[in-house]
């Protein structure tokens, strides 16, 4: 018989082999286990990591947020503060005007509600 033959395990007198009964094999076997074993580990570690960034990270973008709308706020009531002092200023120039030199004030008043009925007739 040819080596072939011999080692068929459905020809007669052939050596039964069945996969995995060889002691490579199993060793082959138990070391990609324990590998898999090590980088299933290391993907939960990885994937822990990686929530807890990305809640850090959230916790971070919150905090900037909640200081740069209070930033924007002060800045806003700042402006609101000039403008309102800024017109009432002008009210206080314009009354002063119109108490120093009350017949120019009136012909001036006058004249913008002719101007205004003519435009808007």
């Amino acid at each position: 018989m040819s080596d072939n033959m011999a080692n068929d395990p459905t020809m007669p007198g052939g050596a039964a082999h069945t996969p995995g009964s060889d002691p490579k094999t199993q060793a082959d076997r138990a070391n990609v286990e324990e590998q898999l074993g090590r980088l299933r580990e290391d993907v939960a570690a990885l994937s822990d990591a990686v929530r807890s960034m990305a809640t850090h990270g959230a916790d971070d973008v919150r905090r900037q947020a909640s200081a740069l709308r209070e930033d924007v706020r002060q800045r806003g009531e700042q402006y609101l503060r000039q403008a309102q002092d800024a017109a009432s200023d002008l009210e206080e120039e314009v009354t002063e005007r119109i108490r120093a030199e009350p017949i120019k004030a009136v012909l001036i008043a006058a004249g913008v509600g002719y101007l205004y009925a003519r435009l808007f007739r």
